[in-house]
């Protein structure tokens, strides 16, 4: 039964919920559906629809009079939608949610009492799970959190906060400023890095909302998410010009790790041989980044889909492995003396990826094999702890099975 909690009940917080929409009449009702099943009543609803073409009006029209409905009679990109949506707004707090995902039922009831109880809290994000096109959840989901004070430092290298996992109170825009309309994708990575320079902003790892993985997510366009990706860095770090030597640490970090972003989504998304080149470039500016398990493993993963990553029981892990391991003897053998100092690193965080993805497959004997070559790639793992306890584990492993499959052979 539905708690008898609206939004009168934190009366100086308004929350007001933007959902921008174009041509997702197919998901809309579900994502409205799941605002009006909320255990704490928003105080509005308003839908921008951005000049859709299918049967977006009658879905809202379904919902009427719980919804505001504002249309854009041509489509002009989701920046414009969402700024649209924070002029109409007339809550304290703006929460967002995309057409196509969905909320938890107790999504407003656990973020809202945060900002109620805290007026130094300017906004939270929550985790997220995947699902795909039917609702299915998916393997892969987010529990990523920061420190607050962290955030910007962390946003830097990648936006791990999704758009429909985020409340903040409506002043910040004032201060932050509008959505900008040059971005068709990562406007909200943007507004994150805007935000976190200046307010406050906490995370709850449950994962509250459906991140809905389909076809048709303005992201699966990949030349444009590369394209946006890195306009972005430069929006804010300047372009990625002259010896990279030279820059702050900062600019450093978020020129690479924006390469290194493009370049695992072209590899994901069936490109390796552009997603090598953007690699080439992001380790030519922070060699470090070979030296990062993430960066391998992500590597390890090769083209397996978003929402799967890291599955490993559906991962050809040999297949990826070796692509991985000539694409690396190609980097090198290119002779950039920066880049060399990470060979051995490199090559030991590669083998010691594909060990732990065949670990995670029931892959023992792989997992021993690789687990042995990457510590020959680089002894320095065997100073690391868990390295050296997942060998053991390994090692003994199998012998503790075979003698279990022995012992209850014989009752």
């Amino acid at each position: 039964m539905k708690p008898n909690l609206t939004c009168n009940d934190y009366e100086t917080l308004r929350v007001s919920v933007i959902i921008p929409t174009y041509n997702r009449a197919d998901y809309l009702p579900q994502a409205l559906q799941s605002v009006f099943d909320q255990t704490l009543d928003p105080f509005e609803v308003i839908v921008v629809d951005d000049g859709s073409t299918d049967n977006t009006a009658d879905v809202v029209r379904a919902f009427e009079p719980r919804v505001r409905y504002f249309r854009h009679q041509h489509n002009k990109g989701v920046s414009a939608a969402r700024n649209s949506g924070l002029e109409a707004a007339r809550g304290e707090v703006v929460a967002w949610l995309d057409a196509d995902d969905l909320w938890e039922p107790d999504f407003l009831a656990t973020v809202i009492p945060l900002l109620v109880a805290d007026e130094g809290l300017d906004g939270v994000y929550t985790g997220l799970v995947r699902i795909d096109a039917a609702g299915n959840i998916l393997p892969q989901f987010s529990q990523r959190v920061v420190p607050p004070a962290d955030l910007f430092s962390s946003l830097i290298e990648n936006c791990f906060i999704q758009t429909s996992t985020f409340v903040t109170r409506k002043r910040c825009f004032e201060q932050a400023g509008d959505f900008d309309p040059q971005f068709g994708i990562c406007e909200d990575y943007d507004m994150f890095l805007r935000l976190s320079k200046t307010f406050t902003i906490a995370g709850v790892p449950t994962p509250l909302v459906r991140y809905r993985v389909h076809e048709h997510n303005i992201v699966s366009d990949t030349d444009a998410f590369c394209q946006f990706r890195l306009a972005l860095t430069q929006k804010h770090f300047g372009k990625p010009e002259g010896n990279p030597r030279t820059w702050s640490g900062e600019r450093r970090r978020a020129h690479a790790h924006a390469f290194r972003s493009v370049a695992l989504k072209c590899i994901r998304d069936g490109q390796p041989d552009q997603g090598w080149r953007y690699l080439e470039e992001a380790v030519s500016i922070w060699p470090d980044l070979l030296g990062r398990l993430d960066t391998l493993y992500e590597l390890a993963c090769g083209d397996q889909p978003g929402g799967y990553r890291g599955q490993a029981d559906l991962l050809d892990i040999e297949g990826s492995g070796a692509e991985m391991l000539k694409r690396l003897d190609t980097l090198f053998v290119k002779g950039d003396p920066a880049i060399e100092t990470m060979r051995r690193p490199a090559y030991g965080n590669a083998y010691l990826a594909l060990g732990m993805l065949s670990d995670q497959a029931g892959r023992w004997t792989a997992a021993r094999r690789y687990l042995f070559q990457a510590v020959k790639a680089n002894p320095r793992l065997l100073a690391s702890y868990p390295v050296v306890r997942r060998l053991l584990k390994l090692c003994a492993g199998q012998r503790l099975v075979g003698l279990g499959r022995r012992v209850l052979g014989n009752r």
